[in-house]
Formats: C-alpha cells, structure tokens, sequence
C-alpha cells in the first residue's frame, strides 16, 4: 500500500510451488529471477533459495485497526486538552512530570494487538514489542516515554530497552555478524566515560535519582545494539519506517485538534523532530520512486502542517541543512534525480505547503497561529537579542563552558543540578553535545565525536560502492535523517532524551545493518560473475551462519 512493488518481469517457477505466498511474496521472487538484467540491483535467485523463512506482509488488517483507533485517541485527547505552558516555562523536577492518559490508553489498547499484528505478519515478539514501541514514542513522545511502574523509577523506554536485549542475548539464535570494531571500540569507550561519570556522582553523594536520570546518556546507546541485531531483513527495516511514519502522523491530528481547542497554546507538537526527519524520508523515497505517489503526497501534506504546529526555528534550520547535504554531498541523489525530479519534487511540495498556509489563513484559527509563527521567527532571526529562548541558550551555553573549564578531562560527572544566574530548576544546556562534554569531559565527548563521524564515513563510503543498487536509497535517507537529529541536538536535547536517543541510536544500528546488507549483495554479484567458482568464492565472502541473512528483494 505504500511501498512500491518491482514490475514482474515474467511467471516465476516458484509460484506453482508455493500457492500459499501473498501476493506480494511472489512478486518479490518473481522480480529476483535469474535475469542477467536484475543482477545489477538485486541478489541472485540462489540467494533467495538459502532463505529459511518467508515475510508476512507489511500492512495486514491489525495494522488498519490500530491507526484507526490511535487516531480516534489522538483527535479525542486534542479536542479535550486545556492550555499547558508550564513545561515550557518551568520544566518539572525529575519524576514530577505527569503525562497524559491518553498515551496511557494508546499503549495499553495497542500492545495487545500489535502482537496480534506480529502474529498475522509472521515476525518475532521482540520485533513486535520495538514496532509498538516506536509507533507510540512517535505518536506521544514525552508522554509516553514517562510512562513508569507505579512507585518506582522504572520507566516504559528502560523496560523495553530490558526485554529486547535479554531477546538478542540470552534468547539462542545465531548471530554471525557483528558491529564493526572501531565502531565497537569507540561505543564501548564512550559507555565506560559515562560509567566514570555515574561512579563519581555517587561517590560525591549526589542525588541517585539525578545520577540514574544523567546516565541516560549511555544507557540509550545500547539501543545501537537492538537496531542492528533486530531487524535483519530489509522487510523489517521497511516496517519500521511504515510504523515510525504512522506514529508521527497521530502526532500531527493530535496537534491539529488541539489548535482547534486551545488555538492560543505556542506549540502543539514537541519537539517535532519527528515530523521533520518523516518528511524528508518522504520526499528522497518519493524522488527515488520507492513509494506509492498517491501515498507519498498524503504524509508530505501532513508532515508539513506538523511542521508548522511544531513551531521550532531549529526545525527550519535543520531542514535546510539537510537539503544542502542532499544538493552537495556526492552520492546522496542518483544524478539523474539532480535535474527534473527533483525540481518537479520541490515545486509540488512547495506548492503543497503555500496551499496549506492559504487554507489556514481562511481560518481564525489560522491566521492567528500564522501569525505568532511569522513573529517567533523574525524574533529569532532579526531581533535575537530580544528573544528570550535564545537568550536563554547563550547563557546555558556559557554556564556549561564555564563548568567544563573546570574538569576538561573527565567532566563535573553525574548527578549534578544544571542551575545557573537566571534558572534554578535544572534545565539542560539545549545542547546534547554540549552537556556530553560537560557532564563527561573530552573523555567522553572525543569517542561520542569518533563514533559519529566512523558511522557517517561508511555510510557514505557504502553509497558510493552501491550507486548501482536502488536499495541505497535506504542509506541514504537514513544518513539525512541521523544528521537532521545530529543537526536539532546543537539546539535541543536529544541523547539525554528517551523518547529521542533511543530511536537515534536504533537508527544508527539499522543504519550498519543496512551498510552490510548492501555489501553482501555487492558480494553476490561478483559471485555470480564467475559461475565456475561461485562454491570456492561464497565459501570465502560468506561466514559461517550468514546464509540466513539473503533476504527477499523489496
């Protein structure tokens, strides 16, 4: 339904043989068949043979069932809420927050038929509980990740970071491939910085419930490790995006009839990150024709009212960014996506988004918002000085160097309150970078700093030795949308964030994930270019246990 499908080329022989596949199981083997002119841009069809296990579909009837009681929810809860500026003005204490009950009730309706959906589209539980997982962080964002057991300070990211380690570790299966090793080395090390700082914060009698909150900024990054060994095919890979970009279109009809109830609130989607990096994938995945168009222009049409509701100069200013990474950077557009498709596609989105703002200036509703917008960027933008917000940074900013200046190696640890001349409520530095290195010193910001760029050079060095495959594209979205995150945390929280760190390190082990799949099926083409030595040279390239990797083309 969203996802384009290859053309069937001609009846593949598998067919008769396997009557019980979905429709769109047999366009898949049918695509990879032993035509030479396929070899270029997907595996043989030996290496669909070896696979063990056949995918169930990504949208089955459970999916429609929960969408269209999330949205029910969503819109319910909008259309009931009052004027909220607190958290915006005075941040609550840590355990003080209270969420809505509508993320509540989104989790507790959804969990029970997202295994039903696991079921029916034939994954793992584990993967279920991560796609359920996404889809309400995506959907209630801070709300739902301050869901906690009653009485105690364990909350529904931690629970669910638990379980899918103990059901990648402990579960028996067989797990040939591993994280590269300067990648690995670099993860570890930042960990064991932060453990240092968490060691020092007890020892100094700090608060332990400021301790466990600061160690977020390493305990998340184990969610690496669950988006590379989770999702192994590019089928799940593809749930994941379906599922990520559901979730944030609720959060979007939430923020909607929200505007209709309280249209004097400041923003009615935070961050609204989400909705930015959902609207990029968007456009590159429509620009690339990998998704239905009819499809595409629905979530761009909603991503970019999302946008707006948002009401974040730090989002407009990461969406340019990445579209000057996309025009600049070699190897992000196939060169012929340069020229008429991509202008075609940046008009249409254009004049999708001034249709919007058309529609909502007919509104008062509207109007009104358009204008606070317009002044919260001029204010930004013209007259900073003037501008409370990023008045604010600048002396977190300043406040932050000046305690960095004090322990440059190892930082001033954790547990310590952020309080300052003009905030004694704790707020963090609206840094992520920025409260890595005052919190953990260089020795934790050097390996954080080494992790990122060692994953963005094999990203790009993988797109450039795959520019034949149309499965790239998948890197490369997912490159744009790790530099989007990257991007916004210069001006936001985001490691030390549970509803965002974890989806950004789970991000960066799908990212790795797919970086092997593309070498692998680069690996097979060059087997299946010397047929008389395909035994001797699979035996070489293939490690022992891999063979269960040769996925289904999409």
């Amino acid at each position: 339904m969203i996802f384009r499908v290859g053309p069937q080329k001609r009846k593949t022989l598998l067919q008769p043989i396997a009557p019980r596949l979905s429709r769109n199981d047999v366009l898949a083997l049918a695509s990879s068949g032993t035509n030479r002119s396929s070899v270029a841009n997907d595996p043989p069809a030996s290496s669909v043979l070896i696979r063990g296990q056949i995918r169930g579909r990504v949208v089955n009837i459970w999916l429609v069932l929960i969408v269209t009681l999330g949205a029910v929810i969503a819109i319910g809860d909008g259309l009931t809420r009052a004027p909220n500026f607190e958290p915006e003005l005075f941040p609550p204490q840590p355990l003080g927050y209270e969420p809505y009950s509508a993320a509540f009730l989104l989790a507790g309706i959804t969990l029970p038929l997202m295994f039903a959906y696991a079921k029916k589209a034939r994954v793992s539980l584990a993967e279920g509980l991560f796609l359920w997982f996404a889809f309400c962080t995506t959907a209630y964002l801070k709300d739902f990740s301050y869901l906690r057991w009653p009485d105690t300070p364990v909350f529904v990211t931690d629970a669910v970071l638990i379980v899918l380690l103990l059901s990648i570790y402990i579960v028996p299966r067989r797990r040939s491939c591993h994280l590269p090793r300067v990648l690995n080395l670099f993860l570890w090390l930042f960990i064991s910085a932060g453990v240092l700082a968490a060691a020092r914060g007890f020892m100094g009698r700090s608060d332990p419930i400021l301790v466990l909150r600061d160690s977020a900024l390493i305990a998340y990054a184990l969610f690496l490790l669950v988006g590379f060994h989770l999702f192994r095919d590019w089928l799940a890979i593809r749930r994941v995006a379906v599922w990520f970009a559901l979730g944030t279109a609720l959060s979007v009809l939430n923020g909607l009839a929200w505007l209709v109830a309280v249209p004097e609130q400041r923003r009615f989607i935070a961050p609204g990150v989400y909705v930015l990096i959902s609207l990029m994938g968007v456009l590159i995945l429509m620009a690339n024709r990998l998704i239905r168009p009819q499809s595409g222009w629905l979530f761009a049409g909603v991503f970019s009212v999302g946008l707006l509701l948002a009401n974040a100069r730090s989002l407009f200013v990461s969406l340019a960014i990445v579209f000057l990474v996309v025009l600049f950077v070699p190897g992000m557009l196939r060169r012929k996506l340069r020229s008429a498709r991509l202008v075609t596609t940046l008009v249409t989105v254009a004049v999708l988004v001034c249709s919007f703002v058309v529609l909502f200036l007919h509104l008062q509703v509207g109007r009104d918002f358009t204008t606070r917008l317009a002044d919260n960027m001029a204010s930004g933008i013209l007259h900073t000085s003037d501008d409370a917000f990023w008045q604010f940074r600048l002396m977190a900013w300043k406040e932050a160097q000046r305690r960095f200046e004090q322990y440059p190696a190892a930082g001033e640890g954790f547990g310590i309150p952020f309080n300052f001349e003009i905030w004694d409520n704790d707020p963090r530095p609206h840094n992520t970078f920025v409260t890595v290195l005052y919190k953990m010193g260089l020795l934790g910001f050097l390996p954080l700093l080494a992790l990122l760029a060692y994953f963005f050079w094999l990203c790009l060095r993988a797109v450039h030795r795959n520019s034949g495959n149309r499965r790239v594209s998948f890197l490369q979205t997912l490159f744009l949308v790790q530099v989007s995150l990257c991007v916004w945390g210069g001006a936001d929280s985001m490691l030390e964030s549970p509803y965002l760190a974890s989806l950004f390190w789970v991000g960066m082990g799908i990212g790795l994930r797919i970086v092997q799949k593309l070498d692998y099926g680069r690996s097979l083409q060059i087997v299946s270019s010397f047929p008389r030595r395909n035994d001797e040279i699979f035996q070489s390239a293939h490690p022992v246990g891999a063979a269960s990797d040769a996925e289904l083309p999409l």
